[in-house]
Order: C-alpha cells, then sequence, then structure tokens
C-alpha cells in the first residue's frame, strides 16, 4: 500500500493559511514562528492530548470514588472553559476567504489554491478545525501541484516533521468527521 493511502482520509471544512518557507526552515525551526499569535493553538492542543491520557485514569477514579471523580470532572470543566476563552481572546477568527474544503489524514493534506506551488518545496500551514476552533501549524513539503477545472491548482502536500500530538488532534478531528457523517446518513436513511 503507498504511504499516501495508508491514513483515514477526510474531507472537511477547515480554515487553512500557509506560507512558502525555505527548506532549511522547515527542517530546523518551529512552525508555530511563522505565524503569530498561534500559541493558543498548541495550548488547546496539548489540553486535548492530556484529556485523552486522563480518560482511563478517570474511569478507574468514578469506579472507586464517584465524589472524587464529580470534583476532578468539575475542575477539568473549569480549565475547559478558560481555555476556550483564551483561544477566543487570542485568535481572531480565521476570515471567511481562508475556508477551504480539504481532504486531510494523519499524513498529509490536499486543497485548492489560486497560486501554483513547486513540487518539492515547503510550506508552514495554520489548520483551524471548524467549529471547535482547535488547531495546529506544521509544516508540510509540497508533493504534487496540478491545475484544475475550476481555475485553481491541486495541491497534496506530506505533513514534515509532525509530532505525536499533532497526529493526534488530526486523528481525532477524523473520527469526528467519521462519526459525524454517519449521524447524518442515519438521520438520511430515517
Amino acid at each position: 500500500m503507498s504511504e499516501r493511502r495508508s491514513y483515514f482520509r477526510i474531507d472537511e471544512s477547515i480554515a487553512l493559511e500557509y506560507r512558502v518557507v525555505p527548506e532549511v526552515t522547515a527542517n530546523t525551526a518551529a512552525p508555530e514562528l511563522q505565524f503569530p499569535n498561534t500559541a493558543s493553538l498548541k495550548l488547546y492542543a496539548e489540553l486535548r492530548k492530556i484529556d485523552t491520557e486522563n480518560s482511563l485514569l478517570f474511569h478507574q477514579i468514578r469506579e472507586s470514588n464517584r465524589a472524587v471523580a464529580e470534583y476532578l470532572q468539575n475542575l477539568n470543566r473549569k480549565i475547559e472553559l478558560i481555555s476556550q476563552q483564551m483561544l477566543i481572546e487570542h485568535k481572531p477568527p480565521p476570515p471567511s476567504k481562508t475556508i477551504k474544503i480539504v481532504n486531510l489524514s494523519e499524513g498529509g493534506i490536499a486543497f485548492g489554491s489560486s497560486q501554483a506551488l513547486a513540487i518539492e518545496s515547503y510550506v508552514a500551514m495554520r489548520l483551524v478545525f471548524l467549529p471547535s476552533n482547535a488547531g495546529l501549524v506544521v509544516f508540510a513539503k509540497i508533493i504534487r501541484c496540478e491545475p484544475s477545472n475550476t481555475g485553481e491548482y491541486q495541491i497534496a502536500a506530506k505533513f514534515h516533521r509532525i509530532n505525536d500530538t499533532q497526529q493526534h488532534l488530526i486523528g481525532q478531528q477524523i473520527m469526528r468527521a467519521q462519526m459525524a457523517e454517519k449521524r447524518r446518513s442515519k438521520q438520511v436513511l430515517q
């Protein structure tokens, strides 16, 4: 199986911004440095990862002591509210022109662009998943650029130096989108 097909893929509407960067930047710098005001996106992703890691522990605590579990759940809700407020205050809403339908997997992304990008070039990308506003900033290497019949270019890029937290966040988004699609399909059948 080819590498580009080794991950589940979804078509999703996200806020996407990208900037071409030199190869040395993609290989050595932090992608967050390419976009201002992205610290809140990184914080949100880390909080999501911690929630996932803690879910098993929480279930064990709930089985042994309901009062402690309720207290911990209330603390977690407080942290969630604070992080959501920080995200709203420190990240302006994405302009509508950046919202695109993309084809997304844990390994890469395909999207339409008004400008051609050179194959083997690198981009820094800011991805914000809607409506949750969870997001991340990553580097990607352009692996395909073809003109389409819409007047745009179809770009395919492989994520470059993506870490486990970022890949996990993309995986969660893919699962959420797949579950939402199943719910929509069930509603249509009913």
